[in-house]
C-alpha cells in the first residue's frame, strides 16, 4: 500500500502523528497521485465542492483510495452520496475482542449515517448508523471511504498494527489494474471526454442505445451536438463497460457518477425539457 497524506493532514500534528506511526507516508504536494492511498479530513473535503469532485473522478481508477478521518463538519460529506455526519455524546461499541471499535469507543465524536455503498464493520440488522463507509462507481473502480474513528489518536501510539489492518481492510475493496491489459490496450476502454456528453444525454432524453440517442438528436433545429465528433455506438459501448449504462438507461453508479459531474444541472434541465 503506498500511503499518501494530504499537505494539511501533514502539516497537522494528527499528520505527523500518523506518519510516524504507520511509516513511509508521502504528502500529495501537486493534487492527487496517480495511484495509491490517500488519508485527508472530512471537513476539507465537505467545504469544497471542486474537490469533492475532483476526489468522485480520481477514485474512479482503479488503484485510487481515498479515506476521510475526523475532524468533520455536521452535514453532508459529499453532494451525490447521501452520508451524513452528526455530532454524537456517546456512541455503543460492541467490544467482543482488543480492536480500533473498543479502544476509541470514548474518543468518538461523530455519528455517520447514510446507505449508500458498503459498510465496512458489522452492524445489527436495521441499524443505519456506521463509523465507516465506502463506496465504488464500479466493481473494478477505487473507492470512496469515510470513518468516524479517530486514526490519530494518541491511543493508538502501540496499535500500528491493528490501524493497518483496517487501512488493509478498505484497500481490499478497491479495484486493482490489470498489468497485462495495461501493456496491450491501455486506453481502449477508458472513459473520453465525448462519453460523458452521451452519457449527458442518455439521462436527458431518457435513451439507452446509439438509435435512439440519434434519432432524438435529430429532432433539434439547431444540433445540440456536432454528430462529426462523436462515435455514438462506441461511446455507448464503453459506458456499459465501465458498468455506468445497460440497456435500460443509466446503472446506479452511471447516476452516481453523473450527479458527481460538473454536468449534473445540465443533464437535470434537459430531461425536463425533453
Amino acid at each position: 500500500m503506498k500511503l499518501y497524506l494530504s499537505p494539511e493532514l501533514q502539516a497537522h500534528r494528527r499528520g505527523r502523528f500518523l506518519t510516524s506511526m504507520l511509516g513511509g507516508s508521502q504528502s500529495v504536494e501537486q493534487g492527487l497521485p496517480q495511484t495509491g492511498f490517500v488519508l485527508m479530513t472530512g471537513e476539507l473535503v465537505q467545504a469544497s465542492p471542486d474537490l469533492q469532485e475532483e476526489c468522485a473522478a480520481w477514485v474512479r481508477h482503479p488503484g485510487c483510495s481515498l479515506l476521510l478521518l475526523p475532524p468533520y463538519q455536521e452535514g453532508s460529506i459529499f453532494h451525490f452520496l447521501d452520508w451524513v455526519i452528526e455530532l454524537a455524546s456517546s456512541i455503543p461499541v460492541a467490544a467482543k475482542q482488543p480492536s480500533l471499535e473498543s479502544i476509541l469507543k470514548g474518543e468518538l465524536s461523530y455519528r455517520l449515517h447514510g446507505m449508500d455503498g458498503g459498510c465496512a464493520e458489522d452492524v445489527p440488522s436495521g441499524e443505519l448508523a456506521f463509523h465507516t463507509r465506502f463506496w465504488k462507481t464500479h466493481s473494478n473502480s477505487g473507492l470512496l471511504a469515510a470513518t468516524t474513528l479517530p486514526l490519530w489518536s494518541i491511543s493508538l501510539l502501540d496499535q500500528a498494527t491493528l490501524v493497518h489492518d483496517f487501512l488493509d481492510k478498505i484497500e481490499r475493496h478497491c479495484g486493482l489494474p490489470s498489468i497485462s491489459a495495461e501493456k496491450t490496450k491501455p486506453q481502449d476502454d477508458a472513459i473520453r471526454p465525448e462519453d460523458v456528453t452521451v452519457l449527458v444525454c442518455s439521462y436527458g432524453f431518457n435513451v439507452a442505445t446509439a438509435e435512439g440517442l440519434l434519432s432524438r438528436l435529430k429532432t433539434y433545429a439547431v444540433p445540440l451536438l456536432n454528430l462529426e465528433n462523436f462515435d455514438l455506438p462506441g461511446s455507448i459501448g464503453r459506458l456499459r463497460n465501465a458498468g455506468l449504462a445497460n440497456d435500460h438507461g443509466l446503472t446506479s453508479q452511471g447516476l452516481a457518477y453523473l450527479m458527481g459531474s460538473k454536468y449534473w444541472a445540465f443533464a437535470e434541465t434537459l430531461r425536463k425539457e425533453a
